[in-house]
């Protein structure tokens, strides 16, 4: 689990800004530099595929949601609002639902990933459907909004799901050669 988790936040905690000095020249001291990260600290055992070389969460209906635990770091003990986005291919980066967190001021979040899965028959379901996320930390007092790099969620519907037993797409793959 510790390595799962040191891999993700490699890829994750990847926002880092540089604070300026207010007044440029003002002083010959160098300048005092605030460096703000988000780490992701812990995700659930189940949502991870130990030998996969990327670091992908996977949900699957049927089992517990997926838990993933996010730290920011660098804003003293101001509170920072972390939002969960994901990436839509017609309106771009887009707020995940009410997902906003408030952290305590030891800049810990807890995010619950999880998926409406369609259950009417011949819905599409979800097979190894990826789609990116990120978090964003919003403005706060002195402190400038920054956002975390990308990784990907793949959802995937229980083989028993009503939605998935009109649509084979092995039988659609035949049809077409038979043309």
């Amino acid at each position: 689990m510790k390595r799962n988790t040191l891999a993700l936040t490699a890829i994750v905690a990847s926002a880092t800004l540089m604070a300026q000095s207010p007044v440029p020249g003002a002083s010959a001291a160098p300048a005092a530099t605030a460096k703000q990260r988000l780490q992701v600290v812990d995700v659930s055992d189940h949502c991870i595929d130990e030998f996969d070389e990327d670091v992908i969460i996977y949900v699957t209906e049927g089992e517990k949601d997926c838990v993933v635990k996010v730290r920011v770091t660098g804003r003293g003990k101001s509170k920072s609002k972390i939002a969960l986005e994901y990436l839509d291919s017609d309106e771009g980066w887009t707020r995940a639902g009410y997902k906003m967190q408030t952290s305590t001021t030891a800049g810990r979040a807890t995010f619950t990933i999880s998926a409406d899965f369609p259950r009417e028959p011949d819905s599409p379901c979800y097979d190894d459907d990826s789609f990116s996320h990120r978090f964003a930390v919003a403005t706060s007092g002195k402190y400038r909004s920054f956002r975390s790099g990308s990784f990907e969620v793949v959802y995937n519907s229980a083989d028993d799901n009503p939605a998935c037993t009109g649509y084979d797409e092995d039988d659609e793959d035949d049809d077409y050669w038979d043309e």
